[in-house]
């Protein structure tokens, strides 16, 4: 059984548990038992982990990093500095959103756009924008101009989600959150969000990175570690996130769990207070 889970399977980062014997090699659904739900199915409105991790798979990146934190392409085919302060991305011209309308430049633009203007975004992505013109050629082709170089632009562009224009013109974040204009590129498609609950989703059969793993995915949302643990061990879920630490060196023990673990790429760290005397 992987334990890795890509954009078709499902990503969590920190460390994971899989309960093997729960699940049949060919399940078609998978309950993943999460310690804290999203605060809002906007991809736009607050950049924190938990947010980003349903987004990914609602809707996609221009660039996205692999497991690694490689820069790998996206919605973008390709891109490349043409000169010192633009640069040039080639679309990918199979996509499609989920309600079958085609991807284009024009969804780009409109997303940059939309980024720093989100009402009431307690946390925005704005600064992976600023600066930054984005300028159609056509369809599927797009330029990206600053006043001064620009070196970590592909960085910049595999940070925030791309959405539809015609579903996210007059959007708000209500609107995201309810499913009326969730409606993206990625793997999987919003069913439902019973907030407190759970979140369901369902495959994106004409996804244009092949066909998902799973064909509904709910996300039950357990805030507490043991209880999460307990479910596990129960069969009431196939896998979950944040592991507790106490619960660590059990799991490894059983033999029909799986646990993956991998370094975070966030250094956490405390600072003394140097502007204090004493």
């Amino acid at each position: 059984m992987n334990k890795v889970f890509d954009r078709r399977g499902w990503i969590y980062a920190g460390a994971l548990a899989l309960g093997l014997g729960a699940m049949p090699a060919a399940a078609d659904n998978i309950t993943i038992g999460v310690a804290v739900e999203p605060g809002a199915l906007d991809p736009h409105f607050h950049n924190t982990q938990q947010n980003l991790l349903i987004a990914r798979h609602l809707f996609d990146f221009l660039i996205v990093r692999d497991s690694r934190q490689q820069l790998r392409p996206g919605l973008a085919e390709s891109w490349r500095a043409i000169d010192d302060k633009t640069w040039e991305l080639k679309l990918r011209k199979d996509v499609k959103w989920h309600d079958g309308a085609p991807f284009t430049a024009d969804d780009v633009i409109f997303s940059a756009a939309r980024v720093p203007n989100v009402p009431n975004s307690p946390g925005s992505y704005a600064t992976y924008v600023g600066g930054k013109e984005f300028v159609k050629i056509d369809d599927h082709t797009l330029q990206v101009k600053t006043q001064d170089p620009y070196p970590l632009m592909p960085n910049d562009l595999a940070t925030f989600a791309i959405i539809s224009k015609k579903h996210g013109e007059g959007a708000t974040t209500q609107d995201y959150n309810s499913g009326k204009a969730a409606v993206g590129t990625g793997p999987y498609k919003l069913v439902e969000w019973a907030r407190g609950d759970r979140i369901t989703l369902a495959a994106n059969p004409n996804y244009w990175g092949g066909k998902p793993k799973w064909d509904k995915v709910t996300l039950k949302v357990i805030s507490s570690g043991p209880s999460r643990v307990a479910e596990l061990l129960a069969g009431g879920v196939d896998l979950i996130d944040k592991v507790p630490p106490a619960d660590i060196k059990n799991l490894k023990a059983n033999a029909a769990m799986a646990l993956s673990q991998s370094p975070s790429n966030r250094l956490m760290f405390y600072a003394p207070d140097s502007n204090r005397h004493i």
